[in-house]
């Protein structure tokens, strides 16, 4: 391309930000090129994509790429903190884990991932009823709180209710107090 010739089209690339989205297409959420050198679908099950847009919205698009690239990034600390706080739970002191799901659940709670994690530690959570209803206590705050984030508002309050009572619930079926 000659010097000051542009573009005719560019493309953000979109990953879905969630605690399936793999790390791969997390680290290219938000990248803006001319002709994108990731194409999703990346991998099986990928539910990325790519939005075109015309030279004239670039500022907009490169402002909108760091939010997305800093909310990857949220993520990816926010799954680094859920596996400590899960690996750290196999000690005497369940305060250590708390801390480190509340930082987690700072950036997002996802009821999914309790219930893989109630799965996968089944065994501990039988054997310790105390430590059970403190993480019922604790995740159950965490899932009203999900509700406070910017991303809901613009939902029906009736929506979230639903979601909140449902959600409510199905924490207390996974860790039966």
């Amino acid at each position: 391309m000659a010097l000051f010739e542009r573009s005719e089209k560019y493309y953000q690339f979109y990953a879905q930000v969630h605690f399936l989205t793999c790390e791969t297409c997390l680290s290219h959420h938000g990248e803006i090129s001319e002709d994108p050198q990731y194409k999703p679908p990346l991998h099986p099950d990928c539910r990325c994509h790519l939005l075109e847009f015309p030279p004239s919205q670039l500022e907009h698009y490169q402002e909108q790429a760091e939010r997305m690239k800093l909310r990857a990034q949220q993520e990816l600390l926010r799954r680094k903190l859920w596996k400590e706080a899960v690996e750290s739970l196999n000690g005497a002191d369940p305060s250590h884990a708390e801390a480190l799901f509340c930082q987690a659940a700072q950036v997002e709670f996802y009821l999914e991932e309790v219930e893989q994690f109630c799965a996968e530690k089944k065994e501990l959570l039988e054997k310790n009823p105390e430590l059970r209803a403190r993480l019922q206590k604790l995740f159950i705050r965490f899932y009203r709180m999900k509700f406070s984030l910017d991303k809901y508002r613009a939902m029906p309050p009736k929506l979230i209710l639903a979601w909140e009572t449902q959600g409510i619930e199905r924490i207390k079926e996974l860790l039966p107090s």
